[in-house]
């Protein structure tokens, strides 16, 4: 009877898969809920940095508006600035004005040949009356 009740009082090999099956279902279920939280958190960050990067880029785009007004507030519009400069455009009610080259700029100062220049200094234009 001794090898009956050994048998009976012994390690139950159904019990004991069914407390691990059930340990296991429970840490890997825990495992993949950690796990899911991670790539959330992975997700957050990676679109976090994403906003980042557009703010930066709107933040400049805003800054060139706000460059672009303040020239308009200015009336210096560079498209009409260089459409007037460069490509010598007019508005269809504006008169131009055409000028020879160089009449409207300073002639630049040559020396005076010695020949040319008076022959004597104290003579002036109101000494010859």
């Amino acid at each position: 009877m001794r090898n009956a009740e050994h048998i009976g009082k012994g390690p139950r090999p159904m019990t004991a898969f069914l407390v691990s099956l059930a340990i296991s279902s429970v840490l890997m279920g825990g495992l993949l809920l950690s796990d899911r939280r991670v790539l959330e958190l992975r997700r957050a960050r990676n679109e976090v940095q994403l906003l980042d990067r557009q703010i930066v880029e709107r933040k400049k785009e805003n800054e060139d508006l706000k460059a672009a007004i303040d020239a308009a507030n200015q009336h210096e519009f560079p498209a009409e600035k260089v459409a007037r400069e460069e490509l010598q455009l007019v508005e269809p009610d504006e008169v131009v004005l055409l000028y020879p080259p160089g009449s409207l700029t300073k002639p630049a100062k040559t020396p005076v040949p010695a020949a040319a220049a008076p022959a004597s200094p104290a003579a002036s234009p109101s000494d010859k009356r």
